[in-house]
């Protein structure tokens, strides 16, 4: 089974695939960190799901609690929970270190292999040669990287951002503070504050009903009136008809039929 692993160079393949891979991982892990770094530099409404989320929370806990206590506590409990395809921040970084101990343990095991079969440990060893080529690549995609700078920049430009940019202004507490602000004794407590927030929409949706049953009514009146305006020009407009037919009557006939209308009318 070993020969026919070491004659098809199977060992080798793996080797570089999982130097490929280590090398792939620090710059995906890279590109990660400049992307939410990225994201912190827009006060506007942050495109990225990982700062909205944190924007919501720190919103949500400011609102609860009145203040963060601890901002940095937040920023990297919330970094702990990112995960990009399946796997968080620290497993990515972890990943390339573990990709990179299997191509040294390749290169150990082909060269292991070599030596016991006469060969040298250098001259004529692939796989010597292939675990020194994988360590500088691994290496200089962890300088490259550097994920340890960018994750704490991340971790102050994130705490700026929160506390400092205005960005996440918690409006519905300054709601709550105008509010409070009309009344004339003065609100200390969260619950209370949350009871009046809760007198004042009941108060709005009661005026926003009055005000609609209002409009209701003046619909219905003025519907009335119209009503009453096409009946009375209707009227005049038959007694303008009748006028007109009775003017253009024989005297005779006229005579004969206002005597059949006074006599249904006394009858």
């Amino acid at each position: 089974m070993v020969q026919f692993i070491m004659e098809r160079n199977l060992l080798l393949y793996l080797l570089s695939a999982a130097c490929v891979a280590a090398v792939a991982s620090q710059m995906i892990l890279k590109q990660i960190y400049d992307r939410l770094i990225r994201d912190t530099r827009n006060t506007g409404e942050p495109d990225g799901k990982f700062l909205q989320q944190l924007r919501q929370r720190f919103q949500y806990c400011r609102h609860l609690n009145e203040k963060v206590g601890d901002v940095q506590a937040l920023i990297r409990k919330n970094l702990m929970e990112y995960r990009f395809w399946g796997m968080g921040l620290h497993r990515w970084k972890r990943l390339g270190a573990e990709l990179f101990a299997v191509s040294l343990l390749c290169a150990f095991a082909g060269s292991a292999y070599l030596v016991q079969g006469g060969g040298a440990v250098v001259k004529g060893n692939p796989y010597f040669w292939m675990g020194v080529l994988a360590a500088a690549l691994v290496g200089a995609a962890y300088a490259a990287a550097d994920t340890g700078y960018r994750r704490i920049f991340l971790e102050v430009q994130l705490a700026d951002y929160l506390e400092n940019s205005g960005a996440v202004r918690d409006y519905s507490e300054d709601a709550a503070q105008a509010f409070a602000a009309e009344e004339p004794a003065p609100i200390v407590s969260v619950e209370s504050r949350r009871k009046s927030k809760r007198k004042a929409m009941k108060e709005s949706a009661a005026a926003q009903q009055t005000r609609a049953q209002r409009e209701k009514n003046d619909l219905k009146e003025n519907l009335a009136r119209v009503k009453a305006g096409m009946q009375e020009t209707a009227a005049a407009t038959e007694r303008e008809r009748n006028a007109d037919i009775l003017r253009h009557m024989d005297p005779a006939e006229q005579e004969r039929i206002l005597r059949e209308v006074l006599k249904e009318f006394l009858a």
